[in-house]
């Protein structure tokens, strides 16, 4: 499986996007309604950036800091497909990954945001993307009635686009050639109508290699389009269409495995104030650390060395962490850097994600 973590945004299919094929797969199945992506801005970065380092930071520029708690509310919607996207969150975290889920109340404490739009498509914010959504918009909507036998599936396929996963259909590695005329059919009538461009864009363009991470398709990922019969010229065992089961396949558990890995505490290194540490990892690894502040002030947290890096501050207590605050210097000649009012006494959890970095390069991180 090659689960894109890109910069491309993200939403999924409509209500017939999860469907398990039940019929014979050499009969003509009905149309179904996809979602359209909505276009994304583009990564900006210094000038200057050489290729490879834009390549490895765009690949990683969607995926949250490991150990990171992401708090869900839903902004509308009736208690039964409320829990069906609460089961989902439970199947996801229950993998073991180092990703926690927690529901909460206010759109002021919420990373994600949750609606129930019947009138819109079913779709999510992609990775950290959900955090630029300021407000009380939602990050995340379900078009359908979750409690049929698609819901559970779309579900599952819209938090993989909040944990930073694309979809697999245009993975570069997928090999899939199209039959255009019969797509361009397909979508441009009942119940789609999209134009030529928006079916190109949206099925028959495959994504940049440099813009994806892995080397493997996953035609069974919960990540992955329903199609078909007649669409596909090549593979030819796909001629009679795909129809990925709806549940979370092998690769995709060990995808998300590889990405967010169990996170232990006992791995945590302790920072003291005015005490710079160094740190060392490759392109994609993760490094935290413990400060127990000593006094009730403003404290600065920065990282020093040619990284590229994402760092995130939280306050512990107990088993809970609270995010407090973020900063991304990906792609820029400077670094990370956030300054807090913090408590004397407490600990407050440091994550520091490095997005890019070169052989036998390492970093400092000073609080001050």
């Amino acid at each position: 499986m090659n689960f894109l973590v890109l910069f491309r945004s993200s939403c999924c299919l409509n209500n017939t996007q999860f469907r398990v094929h039940t019929t014979s797969i050499n009969k003509k199945q009905m149309p179904k309604k996809l979602c359209h992506q909505p276009p994304r801005a583009r990564r900006t970065f210094s000038p200057g950036i050489h290729p490879e380092r834009k390549r490895i930071i765009i690949v990683n520029s969607t995926q949250w800091a490991n150990g990171t708690e992401i708090k869900y509310m839903f902004l509308e919607g009736v208690k039964k497909q409320q829990d069906v996207v609460r089961e989902a969150f439970r199947k996801w975290e229950k993998l073991g990954i180092g990703i926690s889920f927690t529901e909460v109340k206010s759109p002021e404490e919420s990373m994600v945001r949750i609606g129930f739009d019947p009138k819109d498509d079913s779709w999510s914010e992609v990775g950290r993307d959900v955090l630029t959504v300021k407000g009380k918009k939602p990050t995340m909507n379900f078009a359908i009635d979750l409690t049929g036998d698609e819901g559970m599936s779309t579900a599952l396929h819209e938090i993989g686009h909040t944990l930073g996963f694309d979809h697999e259909h245009q993975s570069p590695f997928a090999g899939i050639t199209w039959d255009a005329n019969a797509v361009y059919k397909s979508l441009g009538g009942d119940p789609n109508y999209w134009s030529k461009a928006s079916t190109k864009a949206q099925i028959l363009d495959k994504l940049p290699r440099r813009k994806v991470s892995g080397t493997k398709w996953d035609p069974d990922s919960i990540m992955h389009y329903e199609f078909d019969p007649g669409l596909i010229l090549k593979p030819v065992k796909y001629r009679d269409g795909i129809f990925p089961p709806g549940k979370l396949s092998p690769d995709d558990i060990r995808r998300v495995k590889s990405v967010y890995p169990p996170v232990k505490s006992s791995s945590y290194k302790k920072i003291g104030y005015n005490k710079p540490l160094k740190f060392k990892t490759k392109s994609g690894g993760q490094i935290d650390f413990i400060f127990t502040a000593p006094y009730t002030r403003s404290y600065t947290f920065e990282t020093k060395g040619n990284l590229d890096t994402v760092m995130v501050v939280s306050e512990l207590e107990g088993k809970k962490k609270y995010y407090m605050a973020g900063d991304d210097d990906s792609g820029f000649d400077k670094n990370s850097k956030i300054t807090l009012p913090l408590v004397k006494g407490r600990e407050y959890l440091v994550n520091i994600k490095v997005t890019y970095a070169r052989e036998n390069a390492a970093g400092t991180l000073l609080v001050s």
